[in-house]
């Protein structure tokens, strides 16, 4: 998805809360946030995908402001807080899928953006998808079952608490086909990363976790590592949490099945779906022929 003019002041708020989080002092703060803005101004342009720039211009904040972390502090009590509004509702679970699908769309539901009380309201509404095509995707899941090969889906993850509230999901995707878990090789706002999860006190329940190997939102290809290229050659699904990887994914030509869960968060991912904002989707897009 191509950036809409709205993006611009959405992305210099992303430049002025990563410098905020990165830098202590006044002024080497005000450097690093004219410097990694003045990227943005130069660079923006209706021709290019949001999450790319956003992940160029973390990357300038992480390097002036000698961070390799802004965020670290937000992940930590996004973590704290998701595992236990999700321990709390996991309970009440239902085994299908489209139980499974909504819980894990609430976890989406977490935002850097939020404070703490917020996140904990918006964590204890219900969810009710605006698109809803899981009864697409569990025909899919039938389809792989029959199948005489094992099928493979990429489970993307999103943001940090998120591995709680997918974790349920991921388990009753794996009666049907091989599940890899991916995350990030390295920091990128409140994306999951390797590290995260493996502090998340729940690693050894997601039988096979793989990195990106990139710190770019959602999937920035050309400079992922060769070992994971490989591996979405491979795929027979993607599955994908977030607006990053709903920007990004349709870009690539992956000729693949995607199934995008998310909760619209900005206006111009509400619009290219049609939906109001704040929605939840579950949207299945097919593989072209």
């Amino acid at each position: 998805m191509r950036a809409a003019k709205e993006c611009l002041a959405c992305l210099e708020d992303l430049t002025n809360r990563t410098a905020r989080l990165a830098v202590s002092d006044p002024q080497e703060r005000e450097k690093v946030f004219l410097e990694s803005r003045s990227f943005l101004t130069e660079n923006f342009s209706l021709d290019l995908v949001p999450a790319y720039l956003a992940g160029e211009i973390q990357r300038i904040v992480r390097t002036k402001g000698k961070n390799k972390d802004p965020f670290a502090a937000v992940k930590e009590k996004e973590m704290r807080i998701a595992r236990g509004i999700a321990g709390d509702l996991g309970n009440k679970l239902e085994n299908n899928l489209d139980s499974l699908i909504t819980f894990a769309a609430l976890g989406n539901s977490l935002d850097f953006f939020m404070d703490p009380d917020t996140l904990k309201d918006e964590l204890s509404k219900p969810v009710e998808l605006t698109i809803n095509e899981v009864s697409r995707l569990q025909y899919t899941l039938e389809l792989f079952n029959k199948s005489q090969d094992r099928k493979k889906i990429l489970y993307f993850a999103d943001n940090t608490g998120e591995c709680y509230f997918d974790l349920p999901l991921l388990t009753y995707l794996e009666k049907y086909a091989e599940v890899i878990y991916v995350v990030k090789e390295s920091p990128v706002q409140n994306d999951l990363t390797l590290q995260d999860l493996d502090q998340s006190g729940i690693r050894e329940k997601f039988d096979r976790v793989v990195t990106t190997g990139t710190d770019s939102p959602g999937l920035d290809l050309d400079n992922a590592s060769p070992e994971f290229f490989r591996l979405i050659e491979q795929a027979d699904l993607l599955f994908a949490k977030g607006m990053g990887y709903y920007e990004t994914l349709p870009e690539l030509d992956l000729l693949k099945p995607m199934f995008f869960l998310l909760k619209t968060k900005c206006r111009p991912i509400a619009k290219s779906l049609k939906v109001p904002l704040n929605s939840y989707v579950g949207l299945l897009i097919e593989s072209p022929a």
